[in-house]
């Protein structure tokens, strides 16, 4: 962990601040920075993002099958139809050099004159050959003829806009391309309906990007700002493209404008970086604001740029950044999908870039490849330093050129894993020294492994699907590979690979925190909604005690991405992300000690950015990857581009490295003109956290011990002591099937499979002590004496084998539990310790239930098979059955059977935590659940001559209480021998 110098010690101000108290100027001109002929070079900024259209062979319109992207965005045999956001694009790719005559007639297909009609435009290598618009009952339209010279390779594109509604907008236009030696291009000649990799013709989607051009009269007003700043003693620049950069940059947020914000916050961050205006370098700084304070210069952008100027100056002035030279980052591509789990699948990367080091960070563009070139057909990933600043850990995937879109006519994995024949694109660990040596790949086989981080003891914490499964929300779209990532291990050269987590859903950006545990975001919604719980958690490097840290039962946040902790401090840096959006949203600080849930823990660093999709889905700009330097100055990635949602990608080159803080000073340092810049990460040696050593006995069997002190911690003060008898322990199955609720499990939907491993003792001072299997994900229920849930547990828990742990009580805050095999398990006295410590753990008992996934049809069916269907058999002739037309048999109803159906109508009569609900803590008492059923109540108040036994009325409230479960797995040969009314033996974990 490195801390700030004094700023009057840096040695980076030791010649300048000696040469300003002997009155010798420091600086001398020379040619290659303001005589620099970039000054007048052509600003090239790419203002648009062209994506790959799919053929839609399923339907027809205006007489063709057509291409499409997002919306309405469409290309037929002829015509052309705009969407709101993106617009459809004809690409001609010219096939030799020559003189080229381009013509024809845009016009209304769709005449509505009540319309407002389209804009056409021809491109030639992005420069603008012809403009039309038309009105919405043109049917005549406007024609074009154009002669051009063109180059093999040059691009021609045609695209249709909206002129404001979309309505009735489909646009004829069939262009003829025709070389003077009688070569002709018509598209509706070659109108294709496949990607055809040698046609010239192409079918894109144009994603409107906004840019700034810059003036050459603003440009040369920079210059001269600059010179007089150098004269006044401020740093000489020595790089003409990043300060054109910078310029664009100003200009584009705010326009030139806003000169007394700038001035304030330059004064914030001039007391805050040197409080003692005595020292000679404040006294240069002081001195100039006060100048700029007191003599604004007449000209605005004279006033402003010179604000700038000494800002940037002083934000680079700032000590913590003498603790390196250089700056470690990423040029890439964005995912070819946006979406939380989606964008970091090996088979959605896009081709491009590298892992490079800034040389120069502040000062120059300058940076080099540390991979040589080796790696420029693939994508990295969330690379990692090591503790001596020596190694560079990172993943990598090599991008194939099929198109990268959410439609079947593009390449997506089709099998799992195991059963494929093309095993392409996955990501994979590599490492490599910082100058570019000893480069290695340390993971191999068919599965992403993603996001490593070096951890204190030598090894290496990783995400992977390994572990297999699939998210319980996902569709075709997501591709058939098992696309759940969970914490995984290994050490430092690859071997001895490891899952950490057993979880049933994905996890991401695992982090070392200052205490050495690893930290990480997980996806948690057991009966819970889908989308707002991806917050932070924590375990130790053996997989142990894994605990919410902070935001599992807060939805304001949807994700905590990219956290890293702040040196010196105990809050984190990070990212409030979306579920269905690319990473990115505003800057934030959490602080756990505030609370384990609530915003009452974060500081919103950068407040004027919303929570992205939990408050809009408008977020107008957005950071990722930051990295803190203190509380108060952070590394960042930043985009002026709009957030992207999911299904669309973000744009290619918008995310640039910047110097940011809480005074809202952000100060680029990089950006490319063509990908991403993002991961910013200094390059230098830090502290080590300790190494955590692990309690875990070697050789031991697949179980673990579970303690619970007082179950009553956590309950509330309406449940009576005395009153909770057993802990019943469930079982989740990971989802082994790939689409969202195919098949079903019950009414309630995308519900994991469950299994009861069974229950054990709770004793009168309400302890608990118990033996339970290791390497399986489950939860805990709270029963009454009549096996009925008063408080169920709706995330899940892990053990490691032989691992022993203990908590306070039920839903305690979790960083009160401590582990019973560590050196921190304190017991007291034995006279006072906890009865159920006194003896030895108890072992799971299944019961009649348990043992096996549950079944409705096998274990509540016979039930009604016994009390009810002499009456509700659904015989057409029975005198009950006509008068009540109520069947409770089991007869097969779609995907479950007529009681099931029939009884979970109504969600008051079998209470269950339905899909997407946003109760987000549940209240003991059992309320929504068997203890708060309609059905339970109307069977206890009875009905006619019925009356079920103890065991009957506690398996009903069991079902109940397991959510109303039909079936307990997802495979559907073993739902099938379930609805059937048979056992299925227990589901193996993959």
């Amino acid at each position: 962990m490195f801390r700030p110098s004094h700023p009057f010690l840096s040695p980076r101000y030791f010649g300048v601040v000696a040469l300003l108290l002997c009155g010798i100027p420091f600086f001398t001109w020379a040619d290659d920075f303001f005589d620099s002929s970039q000054w007048k070079a052509t600003d090239n900024v790419v203002e648009n993002s062209f994506q790959p259209m799919v053929f839609n062979a399923k339907d027809t319109w205006y007489d063709s099958h057509y291409w499409t992207s997002t919306g309405w965005t469409r290309i037929g045999k002829g015509w052309f139809h705009p969407d709101k956001n993106q617009w459809p694009t004809l690409s001609f790719i010219c096939p030799k050099e020559g003189d080229l005559t381009v013509s024809g007639t845009m016009k209304k297909r769709h005449v509505a004159p009540q319309t407002n009609g389209v804009v056409g435009r021809i491109l030639h290598n992005g420069r603008e050959l012809w403009k039309a618009e038309i009105d919405g009952g043109d049917a005549v339209g406007q024609s074009h003829a154009l002669s051009l010279h063109v180059k093999k390779g040059d691009m021609l594109r045609f695209i249709v806009y909206p002129r404001g509604d979309i309505a009735c907008d489909t646009t004829g236009w069939d262009p003829l391309l025709a070389y003077a030696d009688g070569e002709k291009y018509q598209a509706s000649d070659s109108f294709s309906t496949s990607l055809i990799t040698d046609s010239v013709w192409r079918y894109e989607a144009e994603t409107h990007i906004p840019s700034v051009a810059i003036a050459p009269s603003e440009l040369e007003t920079l210059r001269s700002v600059l010179k007089t700043s150098v004269e006044q003693g401020l740093e000489k620049p020595v790089d003409v493209e990043l300060w054109k950069g910078i310029l664009r940059e100003w200009k584009r947020d705010d326009a030139f404008q806003n000169a007394a914000r700038h001035l304030t916050q330059t004064r914030q961050l001039l007391e805050d970086l040197y409080p003692d205006p005595a020292l000679p370098r404040a006294r240069l700084y002081y001195g100039i604001l006060a100048n700029l304070e007191k003599n604004p210069d007449p000209d605005p952008l004279v006033h402003y740029l010179r604000i700038r100027v000494l800002k940037r100056d002083l934000a680079l002035s700032n000590p913590l950044l003498d603790q390196f030279q250089e700056i470690l980052f990423v040029k890439s591509r964005p995912s070819s999908y946006n979406h939380l789990v989606g964008q970091y699948f090996g088979w959605r990367a896009q081709k491009g870039g590298s892992l490079f080091v800034l040389e120069n960070p502040g000062k120059s563009l300058a940076c080099r490849d540390v991979l040589q070139g080796k790696f420029n057909d693939g994508s990295v990933l969330e690379p990692r330093l090591s503790y001596d600043g020596k190694k560079i850990v990172f993943s990598w995937v090599r991008v194939t050129d099929s198109p990268k879109i959410p439609w079947k006519q593009a390449w997506y994995p089709q099998e799992t894993n195991e059963r494929e024949t093309d095993h392409r694109e996955y990501f994979h660990i590599y490492e490599v020294h910082t100058d570019g040596t000893g480069l290695k790949q340390l993971t191999h086989g068919n599965y992403d492994d993603l996001m490593p981080v070096y951890l204190p003891d030598g090894g290496i914490a990783f995400s992977s699907t390994r572990r297999r499964g699939y998210a319980r929300c996902f569709w075709w779209g997501f591709g058939s590979r098992w696309n759940v990532y969970t914490i995984h291990r290994m050490n430092g050269d690859g071997s001895n690979v490891q899952t950490l987590s057993w979880h049933d859903t994905n996890e991401w950006f695992p982090e070392v925190g200052h205490d050495g545990e690893i930290f990480y975001a997980r996806w948690d919604y057991i009966d819970r909604d889908a989308v707002t719980h991806q917050n932070l958690w924590k375990m130790r490097p053996d997989g142990t005690n894994p605990m919410a840290v902070w935001g599992n039962a807060t939805p304001d946040i949807h994700c905590v991405f990219q956290a890293r902790p702040v040196p010196d401090s105990r809050k984190w840096l990070f990212i409030a992300s979306a579920h269905h959006s690319q990473t990115g949203g505003p800057l934030c600080l959490l602080d756990p000690a505030q609370g384990v849930d609530g915003l009452q823990a974060v500081e919103r660093i950068t407040p004027e950015i919303p929570f992205p999709e939990s408050q809009s889905r408008e977020v107008p700009h957005f950071y990722h990857s930051p990295y803190p330097l203190s509380e108060k100055y952070y590394l960042v990635t930043y985009s002026p581009h709009p957030l992207v949602f999911e299904p669309g990608h973000g744009v290619e080159n918008g995310l640039g490295i910047y110097l940011f803080d809480k005074f809202g000073n952000r100060e680029l340092l990089y950006r490319d003109p063509e990908l991403c810049a993002s991961n910013p990460i200094p390059l230098l040696a830090r502290e080590t956290p300790p190494v955590l050593p692990s309690f875990l006995p070697e050789h031991a069997p697949n179980e673990g011990r579970m303690f619970v002190q007082d179950i009553y911690q956590g309950l509330g003060s309406e449940v009576k002591r005395g009153s909770i008898k057993q802990l019943r322990v469930v079982q989740i199955f990971p989802k082994d099937t790939r689409d969202a609720d195919v098949p079903p499990i019950g009414v309630a939907r995308e519900e994991n499979g469950r299994a009861i491993l069974g229950t054990v003792p709770v004793e009168a001072d309400g302890s608990a002590n118990f033996i339970a299997p290791a390497q399986t994900p489950f939860l805990f229920q709270a029963l009454d004496e009549n096996g009925f849930a008063y408080q169920t547990m709706r995330t899940l828990t892990y053990l490691q084998p032989g691992e022993e742990i203990a908590c306070v009580g039920c839903h305690e805050p979790r960083s009160a539990a401590v582990g019973a095999s560590s050196p921190y398990f304190n017991p007291t006295q034995a006279g006072s310790m906890p009865l159920a410590a006194r003896r030895a753990p108890s072992k799971l008992d299944p019961g009649k239930l348990g043992g096996r996934p549950f079944s409705y049809a096998e274990m509540v069916q016979p039930i009604w098979n016994a009390r009810c269907i002499s009456c509700h058999g659904g015989d057409p002739d029975n005198a009950d059955f006509k008068k009540c037309g109520i069947d409770l048999t089991g007869a097969p109803d779609g995907a479950f059977n007529r009681s099931y159906v029939f009884l979970t109508k109504n969600a008051s009569f079998v209470p269950r935590f339905p899909l997407r609900n946003q109760i987000q803590v549940t209240e003991p008492g059992g309320r929504i659940g068997a203890l708060g059923s309609g059905l339970i109540a109307f069977l206890k108040k009875g009905h006619y001559d019925v009356s079920l036994t103890p065991e009957e009325y506690a398996t009903v409230a069991t079902w109940i209480d397991l959510n109303a479960i039909f079936y307990g797995v997802t495979d559907p040969a073993q739902q099938k021998i379930q609805l059937q009314g048979r056992p299925i033996p227990m589901q193996a974990m993959k």
